[in-house]
């Protein structure tokens, strides 16, 4: 998958080492609540809202399968309703492709992301904030899936229509990601010219696309051998109060499909492997103290997720003194893309393993797990 795509848009108190094993505890009581619910026939925006929340419970746990599942059943029920509830049926949609992509079923996630921004046009109009957003995701959806031409030219469309709209931000964020694909396709005078377009129809935001701008430029010039451009940029872009700082760098996870052993006549193993890694974002934009918090399966490959995170650079952060930083959990999952190989009829996931990350912080489990690092980091010693 193109990290970078859908990734882009000095350190103080170290905390205290986190436990040898720490296992993040993720209950039933979403998917409960959604069983009581659909019980007593509870209204359908209802029973949307609990399946969503029943959804990303199972997901947390890594339990993909029932959390697709649960969001299938969920559309099977409240599909009639779209027209009445057209963003609660949408999430619905944009969870299952979000599931789908980390079950590895990319027939499902273009299918899921595609029916999500249908609905959303029939339903609430092709020019409006939230289905032009909703676009750009289904774009992310043709990259990840390897629909590069396809992905390009929808989020062309999505331009157009945003400035036909006078949606200035989001025109420009469609253009941006155009140059990111571009440069991921290793034509980098095209990403250059398609960025300064981005911070010319910007408009008021035309700073903060400037800034995206001179992001995308340092990387291509890291990629042409200057290897002071990412610290270059850093010093350049001034000091966020974000919790969600910009990312500016990042290298891909390394390639798993080595001698692993795991690969028996001609496709892998049906696993998928996934691991929750929590992190600090340090004031001056470093990572630090990755750590692997739950996991299943992920073997000889924790090390190179565990990498991937220290290579990242974010924005510097505006923090009290003190502050040890920000703290997130990013899902990692590995897997093969689920197909039917020659000679069979059953789905199985066959051919390269392909990493692919979503940030958990704001979940409850893991926004649990953030309170608590952070409270161990200020702790006062006794």
């Amino acid at each position: 998958m193109l990290l970078p795509i859908l990734l882009a848009v000095a350190q103080t108190i170290a905390p205290p080492p986190a436990p040898a094993e720490e296992i993040v505890v993720v209950g039933h009581r979403a998917t409960d609540a959604l069983a009581a619910c659909i019980a007593r026939q509870c209204p359908p925006a209802e029973d949307v809202e609990a399946s969503l929340q029943a959804s990303v419970e199972q997901f947390t746990a890594g339990r993909y399968d029932d959390a697709r599942q649960t969001l299938q059943r969920s559309i099977r029920r409240n599909r009639a309703y779209a027209g009445q509830l057209p963003g609660p049926v949408s999430s619905l949609y944009a969870t299952l492709a979000t599931v789908a992509e980390h079950e590895g079923d990319s027939n499902l996630w273009k299918a899921a992301a595609r029916t999500n921004v249908e609905l959303l046009r029939r339903h609430v109009g092709p020019s409006v904030p939230g289905t032009l957003l909703e676009e750009i995701s289904f774009a992310d959806a043709l990259v990840g899936t390897g629909n590069l031409s396809t992905a390009s030219d929808n989020l062309t469309k999505v331009e157009r229509l945003a400035l036909e709209a006078g949606h200035l931000r989001i025109a420009a964020g469609a253009t941006y990601r155009r140059a990111w694909l571009a440069f991921a396709q290793g034509d980098d005078g095209r990403a250059a010219k398609l960025a300064d377009h981005a911070v010319a129809i910007a408009g008021p935001a035309k700073a903060d696309f400037a800034r995206l701008r001179d992001v995308l430029k340092s990387r291509i010039a890291l990629r042409k051998g200057d290897a002071g451009a990412i610290d270059a940029l850093v010093a350049r872009i001034p000091r966020e109060d974000s919790l969600r700082p910009t990312l500016l760098f990042s290298k891909s996870v390394e390639d798993l499909n080595g001698d692993t052993g795991i690969v028996t006549n001609g496709w892998n193993d049906s696993d998928v492997r996934f691991a929750d890694v929590g992190y600090w974002i340090r004031p001056d934009g470093r990572t630090d103290g990755a750590e692997i918090l739950q996991g299943s399966g992920l073997g000889q490959w924790e090390g190179a997720v565990l990498r991937q995170v220290a290579t990242r650079r974010y924005a510097s952060l505006q923090l009290p003194a003190g502050t040890p930083g920000i703290y997130r959990v990013d899902r990692f999952t590995i897997r093969a893309t689920m197909g039917i190989p020659t000679g069979s009829r059953i789905k199985q996931r066959m051919g390269r393993l392909t990493t692919h990350i979503i940030d958990l912080t704001e979940t409850e489990a893991m926004t649990a797990t953030q309170k608590r690092r952070v409270a161990e980091a200020t702790a006062t010693p006794s």
